[in-house]
């Protein structure tokens, strides 16, 4: 009190004031520069991401485009001018190009192809024929500058020459391809108001695409861009330049392409960079500020009082953000904790199949358990972190009751049977035998309350009764004989991260988050959940569900275990793997080897889109997470694809494993869903349920 009492004469109120102000806008611009280099850092990055991306798009066009000429090239070799041109039109070679093929003699005169018609053609006043025809230039692809046709569209001209084996003339072929599909991959948001991506030829600097376009820019001169003296020192790389074309000072990163004379260029405009932090520096000001102005505040005469407000003030919203992050942390978390373990447990699971001893044997045993166990706290922390984030959807889907319950008690039952407990379920009359409801959660709370009783009961037995509860409402209670709970301890079970005693998770094991999710689960759902026991005498543990009568469904008959089903199974399929983490590719190659299939590995989305067109494949696996293209969207192509090539199943393989994660996975396309850690059954039958054998090259 003596020191804040001091505060209040002038010279040290104003010493103070100095010191902390100096403090606060010394920080304040030690972060704007931070934040600065933050965003230039974002920038590169994102340049370079996109500029990659756009090379690996136009080089994938323009090897198309070679392709094609090359064939046409050699048809017209052996077959000349007239049957050529009709090859083209019957073939509609032209669609390739979404433009024109023109066939010509020596002499520059042939024929033009369109979707039209056929009509004569010269090419004779055409720079790019002469360059063609140039004895020098053999038979590489000319890239002419762009032009514009009749309706307005720029037009990019390629040409190679026909020639003969002892290398003399007979011919060449010319197409036109539409700039604006060298532009499309990326709308102007990609890299932002001011960005720019641009696609240059690097023998003559002639600008042959750019977004956005402008006036007059397409076919002009760059022969000034200090884009050339980069070059010369690397073939990629990146630099600061005020653009030639607009005067806009961009970040750019290039990428020459090896098959072409193009470099490809992704610039993020200066301004840009700038917007997008001024919001961060603009909040960093206003905090200052506000510091500033409460220091002051404080110094005259209300320190104690609005110091202490302050501080109360702080510790909640301080308070507020470490449960908020704490949530996003333990949700992140849990599905990156996914991706390795699902390679341990894959991994486990294929040990468990190899030639062991009876050590080693044993060994593996314990990781596949350690696994397991690992994989359900996961789980619970998983839930967790949703039902705190407000994020937990609910399915609403007919139910059939009985089998929901039989199915849980006979997933315990061995469990019970390790401690030679006997378990059964009993059915009151008066229950509906189809309900509606979410069934994967009724499931989940049941199984953790059956988990609990076979836990926590040393001898004895379990029941599982199911009764009506007046209304729509059932009742499900799981009784044990195991040691109780003492009522003054009743009051902590549905805690999070409560136990009854210290030495619960070492003798028992669990994290003290499964009632709590249990209850919060229930609640959520509309109902409650309770228990009722005494201490050394066993306890009940019961929840009722608003659960509506439901219309019958269809109940999935098991797959036949006959000889078809079996034949089925033994038939090798050849499968497109698409996954980005090179422990998951291992593991399904190894598990897909396994089955007897053969499998092709590519690692990202778009990779996958490229090898379903070039090839049928009995199923494709997709991850839904990764590079350049994701899961969905390339189911989306693959579905966009021409019959048959549609009609490829597309299985879902990822840890993201919630209702909407299924939905979604439906809404491209896919046709079913195995999540990770992968079980190896489940993907075995999804296959059985889909995959068919088919032709391996498309008609």
């Amino acid at each position: 009190m003596r020191h804040i009492r001091r505060l209040h004469q002038p010279i040290y109120a104003w010493m103070l004031a100095l010191v902390l102000l100096a403090g606060v806008w010394t920080a304040y611009f030690v972060q704007v520069g931070a934040i600065r280099d933050r965003a230039l850092r974002d920038a590169a990055a994102k340049a370079d991401e996109i500029v990659t991306a756009y090379g690996r798009f136009v080089s994938g066009n323009l090897s198309l485009i070679d392709d094609v000429m090359r064939f046409i090239a050699a048809y017209d070799r052996e077959n000349g001018l007239e049957r050529t041109a009709a090859l083209a039109t019957q073939q509609r070679l032209y669609e390739a190009f979404h433009g024109d093929i023109v066939i010509v003699d020596p002499s520059g005169t042939g024929i033009l192809v369109d979707k039209a018609e056929t009509r004569p053609m010269t090419l004779v006043d055409y720079p790019y024929f002469q360059q063609v025809i140039d004895p020098k230039a053999g038979e590489h692809l000319v890239i002419g500058t762009p032009v514009a046709r009749s309706d307005g569209h720029l037009v990019l001209p390629f040409a190679r020459s026909v020639r003969a084996t002892d290398g003399r003339l007979l011919g060449a072929i010319a197409v036109s391809f539409e700039v604006s599909l060298l532009e499309q991959l990326y709308d102007q948001s990609a890299l932002g108001p001011g960005g720019a991506v641009v696609m240059t030829g690097t023998e003559d600097h002639i600008i042959r695409a750019r977004v956005p376009q402008g006036t007059n820019i397409i076919g002009q001169t760059s022969s000034g861009s200090q884009l050339w003296q980069e070059i010369a020192k690397a073939p990629s790389g990146s630099y600061w330049q005020a653009s030639i074309v607009d005067g806009k000072q961009r970040l750019y990163a290039y990428r020459t392409l090896s098959d072409f004379p193009i470099v490809v260029t992704a610039g993020v405009a200066l301004d840009d960079i700038v917007a997008e932090s001024a919001q961060f520096r603009s909040n960093l000001l206003y905090a200052s500020a506000g510091v500033s102005a409460i220091m002051v505040l404080l110094l005259f005469g209300w320190l104690q009082e609005l110091a202490s407000r302050r501080a109360l003030s702080a510790e909640t919203r301080r308070a507020d953000a470490a449960s908020r992050a704490k949530s996003d942390f333990l949700a992140s978390m849990s599905h990156e904790l996914r991706t390795p373990l699902n390679g341990l447990l894959g991994f486990a699971r294929l040990l468990r199949t190899a030639p062991l001893d009876a050590t080693h044997r044993r060994y593996v045993e314990l990781l596949n358990d350690a696994g397991k166990h690992l994989y359900a706290l996961i789980n619970d922390i998983l839930d967790f972190s949703k039902i705190e984030a407000g994020k937990m959807v609910f399915e609403d889907t007919s139910i059939e009751l009985r089998s929901l319950v039989e199915g849980a008690v006979a997933i315990m039952t061995t469990a019970a049977a390790e401690k030679r407990l006997t378990i059964d379920c009993q059915f009151a009359d008066g229950l509906e035998t189809f309900v509606r409801g979410d069934p994967n959660r009724a499931r989940q709370v049941l199984l953790n309350l059956i988990t609990n009783a076979i836990k926590f009961t040393p001898a004895g037995g379990i029941a599982v009764r199911v009764r009506p509860a007046g209304g729509d409402r059932v009742r499900f209670e799981v009784q044990d004989s195991g040691i109780g709970i003492a009522p003054e301890s009743q009051a902590k079970l549905f805690q999070r991260f409560e136990q009854l005693d210290p030495g619960t998770s070492r003798s028992h094991g669990g994290t003290g988050l499964g009632l709590a999710i249990s209850a919060s689960l229930v609640r959520l759902m509309g109902g409650e959940i309770g228990v009722s026991s005494r201490l050394g005498e066993g306890a009940t543990f019961w929840f009722e569900l608003p659960l509506p009568p439901a219309p019958p469904i269809a109940l999935p008959r098991a797959m036949p275990s006959g000889h078809g089903a079996d034949e089925r199974r033994s038939r090798p399929l050849t499968i497109l793997v698409a996954e980005d983490v090179p422990m998951n590719q291992l593991l399904v190659q190894s598990l897909l080897e396994s089955m007897g299939h053969a499998c092709v590995i590519v690692d990202d989305g778009q990779q996958a889109v490229e090898a379903a067109a070039a090839k049928r494949y009995d199923a494709i696996l997709m991850d839904l997470q990764m590079p350049v293209m994701n899961g969905l969207d390339a189911a989306r192509a693959i579905r966009a694809f021409t019959a048959p090539a549609d009609r490829v199943p597309i299985i879902a393989l990822t840890a993201n494993a919630f209702a909407e994660d299924i939905a979604a996975c439906m809404a491209a396309g896919m046709n079913d869903f195995v999540p990770k850690p992968l079980d190896f059954d489940l993907l075995a039958r999804a296959l059985d349920r889909w995959a068919q054998p088919v032709p391996t090259e498309l008609p």
